[in-house]
């Protein structure tokens, strides 16, 4: 993974909209990669709060990936708190944006279609290591794989490796949607 990537793509992202309080891209596992937070602003959270709150996001966000075969993938997953607004956003199996918004916006929903979402999917293979990744095995039958490009699945490592990804070099992972 590109860190100076991930600093690049935080920043670019708080000058999306003037009410980000914070971005952070984190791994499945609920490691923070990187994150910025607005200039000037005291966190509400601790970093061990903040850390915490990430591991639970997660979490939370892969009990929701159950029906995606039937009500399609998740864009985002949003929380409107008293005193924030808190934004799931996968990128990947592997990858989250995580983003904070001041309380009183109410134009998140654009900001995230239309401005963050676009950003994200520009840079995506920025994210994905190998055009092949093994399944979740809450999806798929333990030992299959997947390619993140077009869903075909094979029984064994050597079959995804044979798997010709020239017919789709530049489609968008989210090209379905």
């Amino acid at each position: 993974m590109d860190y100076q990537f991930l600093e690049v793509l935080c920043e670019q992202i708080l000058g999306k909209g003037a009410s980000i309080r914070w971005a952070g891209v984190v791994n499945d596992n609920g490691i923070i990669l990187n994150s910025k937070r607005r200039p000037g602003l005291l966190p509400l959270l601790t970093q061990e709060e903040n850390e915490e709150y990430v591991i639970s996001a997660i979490s939370r966000h892969k009990t929701r990936t159950k029906f995606e075969t039937k009500i399609g993938k998740l864009r985002y997953a949003f929380g409107k708190y008293e005193g924030l607004n808190r934004a799931t956003i996968p990128i990947t199996t592997h990858h989250y944006l995580l983003l904070t918004f001041d309380k009183d916006e109410k134009n998140f929903d654009s900001i995230i279609m239309e401005k963050i979402l676009p950003l994200v999917e520009n840079n995506i293979s920025q994210f994905v290591e190998s055009p092949m990744e093994k399944c979740p095995a809450s999806e798929y039958e333990s030992g299959t794989f997947r390619c993140t490009t077009c869903a075909e699945e094979f029984l064994t490592k050597e079959d995804a490796d044979k798997h010709n990804h020239e017919t789709h070099k530049q489609e968008s992972v989210y090209a379905n949607e």
